[in-house]
């Protein structure tokens, strides 16, 4: 027997040790992995649609900037609460200080879609379009108004001061047909159980010259 043997012998089986310990390790390793996977929480599957009535967003200093609803609060404006004369729904922004400052919204009356920007004190631009087609393009500063509109009355440039027309281009001489019955009828399609005569008045002398709502509702407030 050759003297080197046991030698030999020796340095195998350190080698057989080594691999078992190296084996078992890498064992260990496969079920500690399979552990975890197992135990992992699923993974969030991102919703198809969100349905909710409505969503706020605010800021880092926890300001509403913007709010997302199917039923829009009134406004508050320098600290006062302003009716917004109907039910309405969509998107409304606020500034840093979380006083509103315009939206994209649907007015249930009248079932008009429009876009509003604000200043600080009041409404300062107005783009709205009715559900026959009409559309109109509003602002203001103060008690002067330009508004661009079409409608059944045709499309016309007007300038008004303090609720009265000044200029308009083309002139509307006379009102349609369906514009007067309208007007006559105290917006009731529009406004649910219709405005006061004067204010339909004031309403139409905003749009139209004197002589032409004269020629539709009368020479004074009262007449129909």
């Amino acid at each position: 027997m050759h003297a080197d043997i046991p030698h030999r012998l020796d340095a195998i089986e350190r080698r057989h040790r080594l691999a078992v310990f190296g084996l078992g390790a890498v064992c260990l390793l496969l079920a500690g992995a399979c552990i975890a996977l197992w135990l992992r929480p699923p993974a969030t599957e991102l919703p198809d649609h969100v349905r909710l009535r409505e969503l706020v967003v605010v800021d880092p200093a926890g300001i509403e900037r913007v709010r997302i609803s199917g039923d829009l609060p009134d406004a508050v404006i320098d600290g006062k609460r302003v009716d917004r004369g109907s039910a309405a729904a969509g998107v409304m922004l606020y500034d840093r200080s979380g006083q509103e400052r315009g939206g994209y919204v649907t007015w249930d009356e009248g079932d008009n879609i429009g876009l509003t920007l604000d200043g600080r004190e009041r409404q300062s631009a107005l783009f709205v379009a009715g559900p026959d087609g009409t559309a109109a393009l509003q602002i203001w500063h103060g008690g002067r108004m330009l508004d661009l509109r079409a409608d059944a009355d045709g499309a016309r440039l007007s300038q008004s001061v303090d609720g009265r027309v000044q200029l308009q281009l083309p002139e509307v001489a006379a009102l349609s047909a369906s514009t007067c019955t309208l007007f006559r009828g105290g917006l009731a399609d529009e406004v649910p159980g219709g405005l006061p005569p004067a204010q339909v008045r004031g309403i139409c002398t905003s749009r139209f010259s004197e002589a032409a709502c004269s020629a539709c509702l009368g020479s004074d407030d009262t007449a129909q």
